[in-house]
């Protein structure tokens, strides 16, 4: 089984739909809203429905992280690899704020959805690839941190913690053969930015890609027998 978290739509759910066309896998993806999981699920073609497995977990919810995480570490789950997606961006419910703007609860809900959590469901995942001495784990970033984006600096502050993540994990784990990497998308076309996307892209000058394709360059990732570096840009 391959993970994907937050994957009920956009680049996650691109992934998901990569992996069930180009591999035999069973594919799990999670995602807060069990309707939206279902009419993912609908969505896919009906000879590769039954190998798209729907996990309900809300990545701000401890509970459901925690649930999570004892499942992956349970020997009796079957876990190739895992593609990790969740970030949650302020920016996209309450617009575009300067940092000391900010409530103190935006920034303790942010941070502890993209990095704390995160970090609980990696470790999980490591410890079961590590004892089984093989496997995959991407992470999806995104370039934002590089451009500073303005407005968002609490989103890009927890979108650079995956750099230094990605890093050291390579470094402990990839002796055990499990193969750990960051992708950092650009911009992309998903339910969640389609209101911003293209307006920013054009008022900077820039490409706006579609969720298909980058979901397909992920999967091209976490196919290749080739480790790459630590993080690239997409």
């Amino acid at each position: 089984m391959i993970l994907l978290t937050g994957a009920s739509q956009g680049i996650g759910f691109a992934c998901a739909k990569a992996l069930l066309e180009r591999t035999p896998s069973e594919v799990m993806i999670t995602g807060r809203s069990e309707a939206r999981l279902r009419s993912a699920r609908d969505s896919v073609p009906a000879g590769r429905r039954e190998r798209l497995l729907l996990r309900v977990c809300d990545q701000a919810s401890a509970s459901d992280v925690a649930a999570l995480t004892v499942m992956l570490r349970d020997p009796r789950t079957a876990l190739t690899g895992a593609i990790l997606g969740v970030g949650v961006n302020p920016m996209y419910r309450e617009g575009p704020q300067r940092l000391h703007r900010l409530a103190a609860s935006t920034i303790d809900d942010t941070v502890r959805t993209n990095c704390t959590h995160t970090l609980l469901i990696t470790a999980g995942i490591l410890e079961r690839l590590r004892k089984q001495a093989g496997g995959v784990l991407l992470w999806i970033g995104s370039q934002a941190p590089k451009a500073g984006l303005a407005g968002a600096a609490l989103y890009c502050a927890t979108k650079s913690f995956l750099s230094g993540l990605a890093r050291a994990a390579r470094n402990e784990y990839a002796g055990r053969g499990v193969r750990v990497q960051l992708l950092n998308p650009a911009l992309v076309r998903t339910p969640r930015t389609v209101g911003v996307v293209d307006e920013f892209a054009a008022a900077h000058g820039l490409r706006v890609a579609e969720a298909e394709e980058i979901g397909n360059r992920i999967v091209d990732a976490y196919l290749s027998s080739d480790p790459g570096a630590a993080e690239v840009d997409l």
